[in-house]
């Protein structure tokens, strides 16, 4: 969609499942694309295939998930012909099992990138420890838990939007990819604890959530830190973007949104103020539809809305901060309906997430 500002900002979040180089391995000892004629054939499919999803989308940023090979990922960008157009943050997977998140900024019409920095961040903040914690009701045993890591690094980056007099604030963009529902993957040497050995399934069921809780706390307070509005700092907009492995009610989701107000009656106050509030675009375009259908992902026929854009009040149409204002989601998701999307099509097993944001600051008298 044409730009009708250079304010404007469109976001968009792609999990490629498993973009990988030709004999590169992800999860098991077998690589997803062997180094032979058909698995170079193969692989060349899928980067045609993202390729021409990186151009459909047209957005200014676009954050992706599982990423194995940096290298990949350009050629993603090359069969676009977009090399030119992104600047690309990338990096390989350190090892078996630990894919990557990436981002691309559009670099600035006029020349000059928008990208200002972009680290990852693999280790949950230093005060988000759970240490001999006791309930005052209830349960009153001790909890105690060890996890003190992202299983995917969280990649956080700012960007400086276009545009002059007036110049729109630094945005920080979070690419994320929390741990799934599936199974975790444990070891099961000996000595092997007695939950393993007698309720596997269910303990690596639950070992997946308990991670994606911990996950998704210590993102929220990260987001704690760069959300909080000062006197020098008024604003602050911040967009999180990836595969968040959970709807947009679940408990992890809506603990990394914080639950923000949204308005639906013309003479309520909500949404006025969220300094730390995150709104869900799923919602947002909910809100306006007749009949809305939104999922990204198909496990065993029930459909699923594992990837997200959420944003905050800087980008909420009723927010006395607003500078940008919703004006549309779209979700790609038609080859989820094949059943030989990835052999045919080499297409990703998720539905590509995009939303586009007019610049339209809150009129100083309204606000």
């Amino acid at each position: 969609m044409p730009r009708t500002n250079m304010r404007d900002l469109t976001f968009a979040t792609m999990n490629l499942l498993n973009l990988q180089a030709p004999g590169g391995l992800t999860y098991s000892s077998t690589p997803p694309f062997p180094d032979d004629a058909e698995g170079r054939a193969a692989y060349r499919r899928k980067v045609a295939w993202i390729g021409a999803k990186i151009a459909q989308v047209e957005a200014e940023v676009i954050a992706f998930q599982e990423v194995w090979d940096a290298d990949a990922l350009r050629a993603c960008f090359d069969a676009a012909g977009l090399t030119d157009t992104y600047d690309i943050v990338a990096r390989d997977a350190p090892g078996r099992g630990r894919p990557q998140v990436a981002l691309a900024v559009a670099r600035d019409r006029n020349g000059g990138s928008q990208l200002i920095e972009a680290d990852w961040h693999a280790e949950f903040p230093d005060t988000f420890r759970f240490d001999g914690i006791r309930e005052s009701d209830g349960a009153q045993e001790e909890v105690t838990i060890t996890i003190n890591a992202f299983s995917r690094p969280l990649l956080i980056a700012r960007i400086q939007p276009e545009g002059t007099s007036p110049r729109p604030p630094e945005v920080t963009i979070v690419c994320a990819h929390l741990k799934s529902k599936g199974p975790a993957r444990v070891s099961f040497a000996r000595p092997r604890p007695v939950v393993l050995q007698e309720h596997a399934a269910r303990a690596k069921s639950a070992l997946s959530h308990i991670r994606r809780v911990m996950e998704a706390g210590a993102l929220r307070v990260l987001l704690d830190e760069r959300m909080s509005a000062t006197d020098e700092a008024p604003l602050s907009p911040v967009v999180v973007l990836g595969d968040l492995n959970d709807d947009t009610s679940s408990v992890t989701t809506e603990l990394i949104s914080d639950q923000p107000t949204y308005r639906v009656i013309e003479k309520s106050t909500a949404g006025r103020q969220a300094d730390k509030g995150l709104y869900s675009v799923e919602r947002l375009q909910q809100y306006r539809s007749l009949r809305h259908v939104y999922y990204t992902h198909i496990y065993q026929n029930k459909r699923e809305s594992l990837d997200h854009i959420l944003v905050s009040e800087e980008f909420y149409d009723h927010s006395r901060k607003r500078l940008w204002s919703f004006r549309e989601m779209e979700v790609i998701n038609d080859h989820l309906n094949r059943e030989d999307y990835e052999e045919a099509l080499g297409a990703s097993d998720h539905g590509i997430v995009r939303a586009y944001f007019d610049w339209n600051p809150m009129p100083d008298e309204i606000g």
